[in-house]
């Protein structure tokens, strides 16, 4: 082997480590994302079962209509969370665009929605009431939930999704990831809302928690 291709062949082994180190800090950083909201590995693989794996936070907050909506108003539905703001210009048209698609997939009025405004200073309850309008939301059974700041971000970690206010720096961050949760206040589902087949899991799974019986003394809320 003459010096030339030895050159040629310490190159190529050269490219190949640097794209093994590539491939390696590419997962390491996917893992470290998905570790920031309800993905922990556990949580996930319970979840593909159903499992019942944490309960949904208690909280009382206002809806597009100005009504009060609290954990107690979904008792004894089946219903799917997610954080949001109406003036998102990233993930939350495609988040709302999945639940539009969902309230047609399950068009049961136990299978509830609900949106959590982490932008409250700007979404007000007409505020939301006109966006809700506009992106077609079935209103008898999808909740737009407003409330001061501090509170909204505090029932985001209740929830486990991630969710950060504004800074100097940065605009309002938060996961795409949806929560399905059942008829007691029992978060038994995470999906991806830009995953096709994580969306038609979740439909799925929404049917499985309609078919199950509320528990004793568990009645829906009128």
């Amino acid at each position: 082997m003459d010096r030339t291709q030895k050159t040629l062949l310490t190159a190529l082994w050269a490219l190949a480590v640097l794209a093994m180190i590539g491939v390696v800090a590419t997962g390491m950083l996917a893992r470290r994302h998905a570790s920031s909201d309800a993905e922990d590995p556990h949580l996930v693989a319970a979840a593909a079962r159903l499992e019942p794996l944490y309960d949904a936070p208690g909280f009382s907050l206002t809806d597009q209509h100005g009504r009060t909506v609290s954990d107690q108003t979904l008792r004894g539905k089946v219903w799917v969370a997610m954080v949001f703001f109406t003036q998102c210009p990233g993930v939350c048209p495609m988040m709302v665009s999945r639940m539009t698609e969902l309230q047609k997939a399950v068009p049961s009025p136990e299978i509830n929605i609900v949106s959590f405004s982490i932008d409250p200073n700007r979404d007000t309850p007409e505020t939301m009431k006109a966006y809700a309008d506009r992106v077609g939301a079935d209103q008898s059974r999808w909740y737009f939930l407003t409330g001061p700041e501090p509170t909204m971000f505090q029932v985001a970690r209740g929830l486990k999704l991630a969710a950060a206010p504004a800074t100097a720096d940065q605009p309002i961050t938060h996961t795409q990831k949806l929560l399905l949760i059942d008829r007691q206040n029992r978060i038994r589902g995470i999906y991806d809302s830009a995953d096709d087949l994580s969306m038609q899991q979740l439909a799925q799974d929404a049917r499985t928690l309609l078919a199950e019986k509320p528990a004793a003394g568990k009645e829906p809320t009128p």
